[in-house]
């Protein structure tokens, strides 16, 4: 009031009073009880009564090992089989996600199901499947590819949070440490 020559009234300077005490007050109370919500995140099937198929991709180390894998389950979250890859010579994440979702679809094609959910942890393949055809994109064909099989089958895809894709992720650094081509698990190691 005194810098800028200003003569406020007593209402405007009652408020600016009691908002200055509301500021410090919260400045230096300690954390009250509407502080962050926690939340636990587990596999979910979203209601979903059918076959859910989990992908991920992983590349470990140096020099870069990469891999992918996934895991198919039931309505009730019971395993039906799971699987893993090793892929040679590649550190590009985006390659490894996008065959994590072919290869899975394939095997699900194989194992004739056709009713089914496909949850990826990367938002960015799912988009890129789900949205408009790139026709100037790397990995073009593939995306096509992946395409196709979910037009054939009553196939939907999602994305999911990391923290609810732990099984497939466990796959996927399994594909990315070892050195053999795809590989099935009828049971879970």
């Amino acid at each position: 009031m005194c810098l800028n020559n200003e003569t406020w009234s007593l209402n405007r300077l009652s408020f600016n009073i009691r908002a200055m005490v509301k500021t410090i007050r919260n400045c230096f109370s300690p954390a009250s009880n509407e502080g962050p919500v926690e939340r636990y995140i587990k596999w979910n099937h979203n209601n979903y009564s059918g076959i859910i198929l989990n992908v991920d991709g992983s590349c470990l180390d140096s020099p870069v090992g990469s891999g992918f894998g996934g895991i198919i389950r039931n309505t009730f979250g019971h395993y039906l089989v799971g699987f893993s890859c090793f892929i040679q010579g590649s550190s590009d994440i985006l390659l490894v996600e996008l065959y994590a979702i072919y290869k899975g679809l394939l095997l699900a094609k194989d194992m004739s199901i056709d009713d089914l959910v496909c949850y990826s942890d990367s938002l960015h393949c799912v988009n890129l499947i789900k949205g408009p055809f790139v026709k100037y994109h790397i990995h073009a064909v593939l995306i096509q590819d992946i395409k196709e099989l979910l037009f054939q089958s009553n196939i939907y895809l999602y994305d999911t949070l990391r923290e609810g894709n732990q099984c497939a992720d466990f796959f996927a650094k399994l594909g990315a440490s070892s050195d053999t081509d795809f590989s099935t698990d009828a049971s879970p190691p």
